[in-house]
């Protein structure tokens, strides 16, 4: 009767455990920029069928990001199907107060070409995320052609 007990108690547990609500496939992959790891690059996955949900991700100082889908878990990856990539690191020189005054503009400078910016531009060709596949996927971007 215990083990009855026990097994039952365990059958119960298990079938309360979802394999995954939110439905997605865990993605990383590395950014290089001309073959050298690059820190704080935001990465972003468009799904390229209307009303789909993009994803992001920050890279590490080895190039390394984690895909995480809005309002999943972090790192939980993206819904399976083809998406459209676009990568971007900019460093803003803010004005000063003076500067301000004069109309000036914050300055933006590209860390990562601005044409990795917009997946229209990037060159980058659209990458299938399957599910039950190990979906790796880097990227080595140029700053010269």
């Amino acid at each position: 009767m215990k083990h009855l007990l026990i097994m039952i108690s365990l059958l119960s547990v298990l079938g309360c455990v979802q394999k995954n609500p939110y439905g997605t496939t865990y993605v990383e992959g590395v950014v290089l920029v001309d073959g050298t790891p690059m820190e704080g690059v935001s990465v972003t996955f468009s799904p390229r069928l209307p009303n789909g949900n993009s994803a992001g991700g920050i890279t590490d100082a080895a190039g390394k990001f984690r895909l995480t889908t809005g309002g999943a878990p972090i790192n939980s990856g993206v819904i399976s199907g083809e998406y459209d990539v676009a990568f971007r690191k900019v460093q803003v020189k803010e004005t000063t107060f003076e500067e301000s005054q004069t109309g000036k503009q914050p300055t933006e400078t590209y860390l990562v070409p601005a044409k990795y910016g917009d997946a229209k531009t990037s060159g980058i060709a659209p990458v299938k995320v399957e599910e039950g596949k190990k979906n790796v996927f880097d990227f080595d971007l140029k700053t010269k052609e």
